[in-house]
């Protein structure tokens, strides 16, 4: 039913960026619908960055979850409240496989965090994208310490 077309690109990440996700509409009550033969209601193409987006801004709607901000070529770089976590998607047909790089609030329960971040990243990209999603992998990069000022240190 569905499959993947990969654009030609002549680097890898520019290929991961091009790759799309064909599936065949379903709702008959669409507008501009033919009747109930799903060939003559045309596809539906969702590119992984749509679904990395949908992913990111999910996984930033939970608590004590932040993403990579500021920084160059990964120098420098921190986490900030306001920033999506960092998402990677590989699709096979309608199944999705994701990586997230998240920061977490520190003194937060990783286990309970990890497991309410994947909860509601599953539910919002199957939601969405109409996907099934069989795997996310977690990396926590930081854990933000909020009992800490954030103001300038003081040098002995």
């Amino acid at each position: 039913m569905g499959d993947i077309s990969e654009g030609k690109a002549s680097t890898e990440d520019s290929a991961r960026h091009t790759r799309t996700h064909h599936s065949t509409l379903r709702s008959p009550d669409s507008p501009g619908s033919t009747g109930s033969d799903p060939s003559t209601r045309g596809t539906l193409v969702i590119a992984e960055r749509a679904i990395e987006k949908v992913a990111s801004n999910a996984a930033s709607n939970v608590p004590g979850v932040s993403g990579p901000s500021g920084g160059f070529l990964g120098l420098g770089a921190r986490h900030s409240d306001t920033a999506r976590p960092k998402v990677d998607v590989q699709l096979n047909g309608l199944i999705a496989s994701l990586r997230l790089k998240v920061g977490i609030t520190y003194p937060a329960p990783l286990r309970r965090t990890t497991e309410l971040l994947r909860e509601r990243v599953r539910g919002e990209v199957s939601r969405i994208c109409g996907l099934d999603v069989r795997q996310i992998d977690i990396d926590i990069d930081t854990l933000a310490d909020v009992t800490r000022s954030q103001g300038r240190r003081e040098l002995a």
